[in-house]
């Protein structure tokens, strides 16, 4: 009986000594930091009728379903940030179409409140160049972070998304959507129709 109480209170001791603090406890998945270049731009001319300033990592693709009313062109963002912008580019038939296609971009941003967390936009407007639209920032673990529409709100009408090439994990991705946003400014704000 002796030996048995021993070997108990031997026991209860290694139990409360496994379980002090001094242990580590597990730690969170951690995510690699990705080294990104400094920013820098050059002026790129379209196929449809603007043109603006990108980075220096992108190139265009070649465009599709181009004609005078309608083209679709992809911007690949290259092999550090691994994504694409699409920009779908559509000539006004008349000024009642301007609101069906806000709607529409506003409808694609609203497909992806379910896994937003938070959606930000930014109002861009330059009268100067008759550039007014709106950029939004979808916060969370979604397809597309960012998405934005353009118009001179009589003739021209383009819609952008940023479509990255990996599993959507916000907390990762965030340095990388910084960097990014940057980019979308400088294109954003640097953007002018061509007279056709």
């Amino acid at each position: 009986m002796f030996r048995y109480t021993i070997l108990v209170s031997i026991l209860f001791v290694f139990t409360l000594l496994s379980c002090s603090e001094e242990h580590p406890t597990p730690k969170p998945p951690t995510y690699l930091k990705v080294k990104l270049p400094i920013h820098s731009y050059h002026k790129e001319s379209f196929d449809a009728p603007f043109e603006t300033s990108i980075s220096d990592l992108y190139t265009l693709k070649s465009p599709v379903n181009c004609n005078d009313h309608y083209c679709e062109q992809e911007i690949y963002m290259g092999r550090e940030l691994n994504g694409t912008i699409n920009l779908f580019y559509k000539r006004l038939q008349h000024t009642d179409s301007l609101p069906s296609l806000i709607n529409f971009s506003n409808k694609e941003v609203d497909f992806h409140k379910i896994k937003a967390d938070q959606i930000d936009f930014d109002q861009i407007i330059d009268r100067e160049n008759r550039v007014f639209g709106t950029l939004f920032e979808l916060k969370g673990d979604v397809a597309t972070n960012y998405q934005f529409y353009l118009t001179d709100s009589s003739n021209n009408f383009l819609r952008g998304e940023v479509i990255l090439n990996c599993v959507p994990n916000y907390d990762s991705l965030r340095n990388v959507l910084v960097y990014i946003k940057e980019d979308l400014n400088v294109m954003l704000n640097t953007f002018s129709w061509r007279k056709n």
